[in-house]
Parts: structure tokens; sequence; C-alpha cells
């Protein structure tokens, strides 16, 4: 409300009478105005304008100022617009009240706040005279006041009274660079007739919707509506009557632009401009317009229309299904990717509740929404569908927080659902595969994108953990060597994270152990059809290769054997279970049958001659304690047919912890007889 602040409007107006008078009370005291006490105040220029500071709510700066009227009395003092403004409107001295202050407001504003704004209100009775918009403009300019700062405010009373003089004027007005403000909006003849009819530039919005908003919900809802009324025409909304930082907060959180009231400074005269301007620091909104209602901070610059395109742009293009429900739990959006999550059309959601659209799920859901409903959010809930809606039994992980308004009331719950069931079935594969491995020899570990290790068995653990009881999480880097590292494992790691499986030898020195050799194999872990991680896995096979050059020798022998004519037997001797398997050259030299034979090797050594016995068991002791790497013995076996078989017997310890034992058996009875017989042919000789 402008220069006719708090105007108590006529309900009549008898005639053309010029000599109206009021009679009012004033401090407790009866006291009658006629037209002469206001010729007499015009003439002695008794009225004079009052400031009040409009600010631009999101900063606290100062915007300008708005005139409002007052009367110095010289023996009553200050008297309030809403006795005077009455009967100079009655009178028809409304327009020379109005030049007197505006011509004072005008030259104050030029000498001390050059850029800023200056609104001023006009009465419904000047809004009929087509001279007005000339009239001030010749003011302004003998004032040096430059109008483009000017706002001026029309009542909706004002426009119903004579629509067409309020076009012409207005057009006037906007031609001369002044702006055009509807005032008190909501309280009149509101109609969106007037806002398409006249070209306002800005809505006011009246002070007691905004004194309420706080504490009534009406109100709130009244203040929320002209306020997104202004924002969709395109118009600037400044609010009346800011008397809490409370109330500037909500405001600020709907989207009005500008405000005024006694938070922001009471009226001043004209002698206490320099002041004002020099001492009003800008201030800040405070946070608690945010605190408690959420979990981000939202732009203030953003008016609500662009956040709600934002919003629809982000249920658009989310990789998410989104929706929000009323307090009815009714959906009010919701996205493409979510419809299709239940089978549905986007349009078969609206006006059907939760339990309505997903009746198998929501006994899963129902606690959790209803927390959101009373203020307490759940985030990354993993649920899966009940075995009774079908085989797949998919797995989503939700959230439901609760969305507040302006006053911290929930009024609705906001819905994001992620169909993660290919995840999932990753992930159990995943831990099957940790349970699968966790007992192996070999070193295994699952390493991420980020060079992390994911996961470890037992046995990587006791090579590369040293003192931490756990690795996962730790990046490789903390436990690799660096140069092994940036040559080999990193370009390889890289490689199999591009899809292809790796499989390399290296040396390397383990810690505690020393160099040894590694079989290396890194296998890539797909995800939702990504490669997220890579299982590696690491043998030590430097008892392998040692057992491969040992066969060599084996096969040389082999061959040698082969090329006298001699007849050679495999033989795996299982120590801990204490049996062995025979190839058919075994059983023959030992005289037994695949049926006839136990495989265990306590019913094989009987068969041995109790002379060559000992010399057996203590080659075999050698082996076992490590003295020697190679099993080497001949031995006679007394067969069931009650012939000799000479046996060269060679073997060597598996290099894993199966403690097997295997080797080769060379029948060489013929080569004792030979030897034999020559021994005893020379000793004929001599």
């Amino acid at each position: 409300m402008g220069l006719l602040e708090q105007r108590c409007e006529l309900n009549h107006i008898i005639g053309n009478e010029l000599n109206l008078t009021l009679s009012v009370r004033i401090m407790g005291h009866a006291q009658e105005f006629d037209p002469r006490d206001l010729r007499r105040a015009l003439k002695n220029g008794e009225f004079f304008p009052h400031f009040q500071p409009l600010v631009v709510l999101t900063t606290g700066k100062l915007h300008g100022f708005e005139v409002l009227a007052r009367w110095q009395h010289p023996s009553l003092g200050l008297i309030s617009p809403e006795i005077f403004i009455p009967m100079a409107e009655g009178n028809g001295w409304i327009g020379e009240v109005s030049s007197q202050l505006l011509r004072k407001a005008f030259e104050a504003i030029a000498l001390h706040g050059k850029g800023l704004q200056l609104a001023f209100n006009i009465s419904p009775l000047q809004l009929k005279d087509l001279t007005l918009p000339r009239h001030i403009r010749q003011i302004a300019e003998d004032a040096g006041f430059p109008l483009e700062c000017a706002t001026v405010e029309i009542t909706e009373s004002a426009i119903a009274e004579d629509m067409t003089a309020a076009r012409r004027i207005s057009a006037d007005f906007k031609a001369m660079g002044c702006r055009i403000a509807l005032d008190d909006f909501g309280t009149g003849y509101s109609s969106l007739y007037h806002l398409k009819s006249l070209p306002f530039d800005e809505l006011k919005v009246d002070r007691s919707f905004v004194s309420s908003m706080t504490t009534e919900r009406e109100s709130r809802k009244i203040v929320a509506a002209v306020v997104g009324l202004g924002q969709s025409l395109g118009l600037k909304t400044t609010a009346e009557g800011i008397e809490a930082q409370e109330q500037t907060d909500m405001l600020v959180r709907l989207g009005c632009d500008m405000g005024q009231g006694w938070h922001y400074g009471r009226p001043a005269p004209a002698e206490q401009l320099p002041s004002l301007i020099e001492l009003r620091q800008p201030r800040a909104v405070s946070h608690s317009a945010d605190e408690g209602v959420g979990h981000s901070v939202i732009c203030r610059e953003g008016l609500p229309s662009q956040r709600l395109a934002q919003l629809q742009a982000v249920y658009d293009g989310a990789p998410v299904g989104l929706a929000f429900v009323d307090r009815n739990l009714k959906y009010i959006n919701i996205n493409r990717r979510l419809a299709e999550m239940h089978g549905l059309s986007i349009e078969d959601h609206y006006g059907k509740t939760l339990a309505e659209v997903i009746p198998w799920l929501y006994p899963l859901l129902d606690a959790h929404v209803k927390e959101a409903l009373n203020g307490k959010g759940t985030c990354d809930l993993e649920i899966r569908e009940p075995a009774s809606h079908g085989q797949s039994r998919r797995a989503f992980l939700v959230s439901y927080q609760p969305a507040f308004d302006e006053a911290g009331e929930v009024v609705g719950v906001s819905c994001a659902v992620k169909d993660f069931t290919a995840r999932k079935a990753a992930e159990d594969k995943l831990r099957q595969y940790e349970r699968l491995v966790e007992g192996l020899d070999e070193m295994v570990a699952v390493v991420d994108r980020n060079y992390r290790c994911v996961f470890a068995n037992r046995a990587f653990l006791e090579v590369f953990g040293g003192a931490n009881a756990r690795i996962e999480g730790r990046s490789i880097r903390e436990f690799v060597d660096r140069e092994v590292l940036e040559r080999i494992v990193l370009p390889k790691l890289d490689q199999c994270f591009g899809g292809n499986p790796v499989l390399f030898s290296m040396g390397y020195d383990l810690p505690g152990i020393g160099v040894r050799d590694l079989s290396v194999s890194y296998s890539p872990i797909e995800v939702c059809g990504e490669v997220e991680t890579v299982a590696c896995v690491l043998r030590d096979i430097t008892d392998m290769k040692r057992i491969e050059f040992i066969e060599s020798g084996w096969r040389k022998r082999m061959e040698l054997a082969e090329c006298a004519g001699l007849r050679i037997g495999l033989w795996d001797w299982d120590i801990r279970e204490n049996t062995v398997v025979w190839s058919d050259e075994s059983y023959r030299q030992w005289g037994f049958t695949r049926d006839t034979f136990s495989r265990n090797v306590g019913d094989a050594v009987p068969r041995i001659h109790p002379a060559d016995r000992p010399f057996v068991e203590s080659a075999i002791r050698r082996v076992m304690s490590g003295e020697t790497e190679e099993y080497a013995a001949q031995y006679r076996v007394l067969r069931p047919d009650g012939s000799t078989c000479w046996v060269d017997a060679r073997g060597v310890m598996m290099g894993d912890a199966s403690q097997r034992m295997i080797g080769v058996g060379v029948d060489i009875t013929d080569h004792m007889k030979t030897q034999n017989l020559t021994s005893h042919s020379a000793s004929d000789f001599y």
C-alpha cells in the first residue's frame, strides 16, 4: 500500500458535495476536520512524504523506497493518512495533496538516492484524470527525478471503476518509462482480466496475507499462488508488511522478489534518507529456510517455474525411477522409467495409490512410506519382489524422502527406485566366488577400476596383508612393488578392464618368502554389462618349474631306457591317504591286476624284498625331510607267482600342499641278471 496507505475509502459520495466534513477521534479527543483545514494544510505545505525501504529479499540489498503520505498538523501533530485521505478524496483535493507529496519525494530521492526506485500510489479518483501522467512528468522534470526509476501503484478497485481510463493512463505511464504495479492483489475486485488488460510489471502481495502466512496455511497458499501467478506472467512480486525473518525466509522459498515492512525499516522522513541509505546494509537471508526440511540447499536465484522445469527435465532424463505421491499416497508425478518397472503407462498411475499400483510390493514399503509422511526419510532400502510375484524376483534399491512446503509441513513423498536385479545377481555371484576361493591355496584378490582391493582370500592376505588384518579398500599401490606395478601390473589390469582375460608369468619378491615364480591370471567381472572389477589369481609355480626341470631329466632317462628296450611304469602316491595310482606297467612289475590290488600302499610294501626294504624306507625319509629333492631306490619285488622283478624307482614331491609324490619305475630285471652273470663269469675267470 502506497501513497494512500491504509486508505478508508468512502462507501458513498453525496452528489458533488465539496464541503464534506470528517469527524475523528485523535488522542482520545473528538476532532472535526473541514475543507478549510485541508486548504490551509496545502497552503502551508503540511503534507510530506515518509519513505519505507524496499529490499531485494534474497540479498537484503536496498532497492528503493515507497512513498507514504503524512500530515504534520500544527496543533494535533502527525495525522495518519487513513484520516485525511478520505477527506481529500471526498472534497476533490486529492490531486493537490498527491502533487505536494510527490514533489517533495522526487526532490529528496534526486538529492540523496540517485538510482534507487521510488514507488507511489495513485487514487482511484486520479485514475479518471487523463492528464495525470503529463502532470506527474512535469513534477519529476522540475525535481530532476528520472521516471525510469518510478513505479506507479494502482489498486484493483481503482481499475474496476473505469477500465478504459485506467488502460489509457497506464499506457501513458509506460511510455514515460514508469513501471506499473498492481497493489493489494487479492483483496479487492481480483480478476485475471485486470492482469491481461493492463501492462503491469509488478504484483504486490497484501500485508494481510503476509502477516499470517507463517501461522495460517490458507494465507500461505494464497501468497504462494500470487507469487506463482506473477512468475508465470513474468511479473516481479513484492510482499508488504514483513515483520519477521521467518516471513522473509518463507517468501524467498516461494520465489518472491522484493519486500517491505518493519523488519527492514519503519517509514522515515526525507531528512533521514542519507543515514537510512548509508546504514542500510544487505541483510542475508538466514539458512533456516532450508534447514530441517531436506538435504539440499536450493539456489534462490532460480524462479519456481524454472525449478519446476528443471525438475521435469530431471524426471525425464533420470537413470532411475522417480515419482511423487501426495499425503494420500496418490501419484502426482512419475517418470517413464518407473512406469515401465511397474508395467503400466504413466497415465495409468494418476489418481491411484501406491497400494493400488504395486500391491505385491506395498506391504514391504508401507512402514517406510509412512515414516516419510512423518518427516523421516529412508535411503537405499533394498527390497526384493515376493516369490509369489514371479520367478524373476526383481531386486530394487528405493529411497523415500519427505517433501516439505515453505512452512516445513510434509506435503508428500518423493520416491526414487533403482532396479538393480542384475547388480544383485552379480553381487550374489561374487559372494559365491568369494566362498569358493576362500580356502584355495592360490592367492586370489578382486580389484576395482580405482585399483582398490575389494576382496582378498586367506592365501592372499597371508602373503600381502602383513601386519594388517584386512586389505580390502586399500589401493594395490600400497602393497605391490612400484616398479612391477607400473611396468607390468597396471597395464595388464587396464587390458583386462577392456574386457580381455590376461594370463602371464613373472618373478616377484613375495614379502617374507623371497623371489618366486608366479603364474598370474586376470579375469574381467561384468556387472550390468560393464567390467567393474577384475579377479586376480596368483599361483606360485616355483616348485612346479623345479619339478618340470626334474621331469625333463626323467624324460631323458625314459627315452634312453626305451631305446634300451626297458619298460617304464608310472606311479602317483598320495602320502596323506597312503594310496597309490599305477600305470599298467607298474601293475605288471608288482604282479597285481586292477582287480586284485586295493591301491593301499600297505598292501604293496610286503612285496618288497626284506633285504631291500630298509633302503627304500631310507630313501623316502630323505625326501620327506627335505634332505634331498629326488627319491631314488632299487629294489626287488616278490610277485605272487614266485617270480622276482627288479625295479629302479625315481620320484619327487609335488610342490603344493597335496602331500603327493610322483615318479617312475623301470623294470631292470634283465639288466640285473646280466650284471650278475657278468659278475660270476669274472669271478670264475679269476
